[in-house]
Parts: structure tokens; C-alpha cells; sequence
């Protein structure tokens, strides 16, 4: 899930810890995600099929929804490399005002630990089940990750009293913070349930389609990557080992 919020509603308190937190997190994530031409290109491409699925609103009655991608994309590039995508990804919405500025951080935190559990799960259930079926597996995790991460932001951020009486603020004009709070989850968690399954069920589609046509991508099991490199330490992100 997505923090939909423009910039001057949060508190500094909150957006700017988020923010250098990522940013430590990006430079971290830069060191160890694959270069070269082909994985750079690899990265940017799947990164711009990310910010193409997240900049498309899908209408669920009075509310509108957008994919993620952040299970195909953990799965695909990695923790490192996925992280350093959905940074980018983030920032560039924030600039066509999908979002505001200030939350790029906490949105690159709330994707990006989502993104960073898909592919460690995904080569702990490939040996075990189908790819498909492990993908989209590993999607779910992602995404729930990602909602409990959001929830947690946005109670954080509707507790926080208003500045002033009349400044209004996060939350403002939907009663006590009790109130606001119990709202919130209670429209989120069956949107969450529906975002889950359109997302388990686009990646069951693409780990599909990949199986026929490129299974090379698809990242081996975690048995198969112990035994082939023999105790060598961790290779660079962004491609599959």
C-alpha cells in the first residue's frame, strides 16, 4: 500500500526520520545491486513496469486502487536492487504529484520491506510448490508486510494531536483519534484483502509467463543456491543467482 499524502500533513517528526532512514538504506542498497549495462537495464525495466502499474487507478466502488508490483519486483531483483527501484519509482510519483515529497521516504520504507521478504520467500517455497504458485506466494507476503506497515504509519500519524484547534492536520474532522483510527482499518483491511489477491494473482500470471518464456529469471531455490555456490559469500542483486 501506498501513503497517499500531500506535503505540510505529516509532522517533521515523522517524514523526515523516514526520509534519512531511506536515504542510509539507498546508499546501502546501491553498493550491492548488480551494475553493468544488461542488469542496469534489467533493473529500469522492470522498475518502469512498477511505476507504470502504481501511477494506474483502478476504481473498487467509491474508492481507487493500484497495483504495486512489489512481490514480482523483490522476487526479480532482489532486496538491494529492489530497494534502490522502489525508491525511484517513488520519487518520480511524488513528482507527479502522486504523493508528496516529504512521504518518499516512508513510502520507499513501506514498499521497499516488502519488496526485500518476496525473493528470500520465494527460493523458501520453490522447491516445495510450483514457481507459480511460489511467486505468487511470495507476493502475498510482500504485501502484507507492506499493508501492516502502512497501518501502522497512518494509526501513528492519526493519533498525533493537530497543531492547532483549527489547523486541521492529518485526520482532522473525523472525531477522536479512537475514531479515526477504527475508520481507517476498518476501510483499509478489506481493500488490503482485495489489493492482495489482485496482486497474488498478477504475479501467478507473470511467474506463469516467464516459466514458458524466460524461466532463466526466475530466481533458483534456496537449496539450489547453497549447494552451487559452495559457501562463496552473497553475489551482487539485481539479476537471479
Amino acid at each position: 500500500m501506498h501513503l497517499h499524502i500531500p506535503d505540510g500533513v505529516l509532522p517533521v517528526r515523522l517524514w523526515l526520520p523516514g526520509l534519512a532512514l531511506a536515504l542510509v538504506l539507498l546508499a546501502w542498497a546501491a553498493r550491492y545491486a548488480a551494475r553493468g549495462r544488461q542488469a542496469v537495464a534489467y533493473q529500469g525495466a522492470l522498475g518502469a513496469l512498477a511505476l507504470a502499474a502504481m501511477a494506474l487507478e483502478i476504481p473498487l466502488g467509491p474508492l481507487e486502487y493500484h497495483l504495486t508490483l512489489i512481490g514480482p519486483l523483490g522476487v526479480l531483483l532482489g532486496p538491494a536492487a529492489a530497494f534502490v527501484a522502489v525508491f525511484i519509482v517513488n520519487a518520480i510519483l511524488a513528482l507527479l504529484g502522486h504523493g508528496g515529497l516529504t512521504v518518499v521516504g516512508l513510502n520507499a520504507l513501506v514498499l521497499g520491506a516488502g519488496a526485500a521478504l518476496a525473493r528470500p520467500t520465494y527460493r523458501a517455497l520453490a522447491g516445495r510448490m510450483t514457481p507459480a504458485a511460489a511467486f505468487a506466494t511470495a507476493t502475498v507476503v510482500a504485501q502484507a508486510v507492506s499493508g501492516a506497515l502502512w497501518l501502522a504509519l497512518v494509526t501513528y500519524a492519526l493519533r498525533l494531536p493537530a497543531r492547532a484547534p483549527d489547523a486541521g492536520g492529518f485526520g482532522a474532522g473525523f472525531g477522536a483519534p479512537g475514531a479515526r483510527v477504527g475508520l481507517v482499518a476498518g476501510l483499509a483491511f478489506p481493500m488490503a484483502l482485495v489489493g492482495i489477491a489482485a496482486e497474488a494473482a498478477v504475479a501467478y500470471g507473470i511467474a506463469r509467463f516467464l516459466g514458458r518464456v524466460r524461466p532463466d529469471l526466475l530466481p533458483a531455490p534456496a537449496a539450489a543456491v547453497a549447494g552451487a555456490r559452495g559457501g562463496a559469500g552473497p553475489a551482487p542483486e539485481g539479476r537471479p543467482a
